[in-house]
């Protein structure tokens, strides 16, 4: 499974002691004073200066072990093109702006474009029917529309599937009818890949293309040829495990995507072309001013107030940056995320092979950067593989409380709220807002193993195994107060 992009987008990071340039989880460095305010960033254009507070972030993440490729671009000119690592350790291949990595759940913002395009030029409906494309649709499942898959407000589960396995359409189909909704379509937010699937899938039977082929012919009409599934792999310009495996072993299978995939994640893709690609689709030439329009309205409330989902892409309207595009994606090996903070003309694009220092936590740092803001390179500390003990301190008992209460009900969560949330985290949100964002966190999180943990004067961070992306996810607590600690900020993922 997938990581879930929406969880890295919490709970607000007040400004404190932590040298960090406080953020909205590890999506947007927001410029927080310590008294909660926001003070505006002025446009930084690609100054000489700019250029080596970016050169210099990059040593340093390169210095602290990333492994990767990044690609900055502002106003259709790059400013930064570098790869840290070897992309094939076993030939010695450095990454580079050629080589090829996986996009993971970034390849929603691909989905959601094409959707956006056929909707706008009235080849599909955004209220078509589910039961209106295919027969025998259950009861519960036949009115969901295609905007609310492309919004994750179907009900559907995260997925119904194994990535890797070797199934037909016909057996994803019949795994998505067959799985329980989450909730009434149409009534609240869940992030699937079902949704994006299925919208695909529409796409197809709309069209008369395969959902690669209608991805690549818009793709190439503008340049861009290294995007897509098997028409575009190249396993010599690939990303490759230290074990030898490539990205269609190690995220395919070893053979063809299959629908647990295909239109919700897996694409491969290059850093030139993902700044070519986001730029093209800014401007309005990759798919009509209109339909980037459509798809870029913040349609749908992620549940904290602070972002919206549009087609295949996170809304944000930032105090400190203004408007914001972003999305990002993953898997037990690969992450990606792009980010364009549209007032300033920046687009950003990291992709990378460990998670220790993530893509979300480089175009955090990289952010930072850009803005001559303060930033501090911290690696999450190794997994364990086992689960460990909390140490019998304040911070170890706040973590043993939080993993009490997402086994609990809705009066434990707001027990934990108001009693263990400082006066600046309560007022980020009213409490139906903090409700259900524990209720997410309960159903991706509760009951989980506790496989690592670490605390210092100001954050206690820890990693539990999430069934729903069957994997362990890093979870960040700031921390105020003296013995009864008190959670300033949360960061997931």
């Amino acid at each position: 499974m997938k990581a879930l992009s929406f969880l890295t987008r919490v709970w607000p990071r007040l400004a404190g002691a932590t040298g960090l340039v406080p953020g909205l989880a590890v999506g947007l460095a927001l410029a927080f004073s310590a008294a909660g305010h926001t003070q505006a960033l002025d446009r930084i254009t690609a100054s000489d200066a700019a250029r080596e507070r970016l050169s210099e972030a990059f040593d340093a993440l390169e210095a602290a072990g990333f492994t990767g490729i990044v690609g900055i671009s502002q106003g259709g000119e790059t400013v930064l093109m570098r790869g840290a690592g070897m992309a094939d350790a076993q030939t010695g291949r450095p990454y580079g702006p050629d080589t090829q990595v996986d996009i993971g759940s970034v390849t929603k913002s691909y989905t959601g474009m094409l959707a956006a395009q056929l909707i706008s030029d009235g080849t599909l409906s955004a209220d078509l029917r589910l039961d209106e494309v295919f027969d025998n649709v259950p009861a519960d499942k036949a009115g969901i529309t295609l905007h609310q898959m492309l919004t994750h407000a179907a009900g559907f589960p995260g997925g119904v599937g194994d990535d890797l396995a070797e199934e037909d359409f016909d057996t994803f189909l019949a795994n998505a009818f067959a799985a329980p909704l989450r909730f009434e379509p149409g009534t609240d937010y869940y992030y699937s890949n079902v949704g994006y699937s299925l919208a695909a899938a529409i796409m197809e039977r709309a069209t008369g293309q395969s959902y690669e082929a209608l991805l690549r012919d818009r793709l190439m009409s503008v340049g861009i040829d290294h995007t897509g599934y098997q028409t575009a792999f190249d396993g010599e310009r690939a990303v490759h495990l230290e074990d030898g495996r490539d990205v269609a072993e190690a995220s395919w299978g070893g053979h063809p995507p299959n629908w647990n995939l295909i239109g919700n994640g897996g694409l491969v893709s290059t850093a030139p072309d993902m700044l070519a690609w986001r730029q093209a689709w800014s401007a309005g030439e990759l798919i009509s001013p209109q339909a980037r329009d459509l798809g870029q309205t913040p349609f749908q409330d992620e549940g904290g107030g602070a972002s919206h989902y549009g087609y295949g892409l996170v809304v944000e309207d930032d105090p400190a940056f203004g408007r914001v595009y972003w999305h990002n994606g993953g898997n037990p090996h690969f992450n990606a995320h792009w980010r364009e903070l549209a007032d300033h003309g920046l687009i950003l694009f990291v992709a990378a092979d460990q998670r220790r220092l993530n893509a979300d936590r480089v175009v955090d740092v990289l952010t930072a950067a850009w803005f001559d803001q303060l930033w501090r390179i911290d690696p999450r500390p190794a997994r364990s593989a086992t689960p460990v003990t909390l140490p019998d301190t304040p911070a170890g008992q706040l973590v043993a409380d939080f993993m009490a209460t997402l086994k609990g009900d809705a009066a434990a969560h707001q027990a934990f709220i108001e009693t263990r949330f400082t006066p600046d985290m309560l007022a980020y949100a009213d409490m139906d807002r903090h409700l259900a964002m524990f209720d997410q966190l309960a159903a991706d999180f509760g009951g989980g193993a506790l496989l690592g943990f670490n605390e210092t004067a100001t954050q206690v961070r820890f990693s539990v195994f999430a069934a729903t992306m069957g994997e362990s996810i890093p979870i960040t607590f700031d921390i105020a107060g003296d013995d009864a600690l008190r959670v300033a900020g949360l960061q997931i993922g």
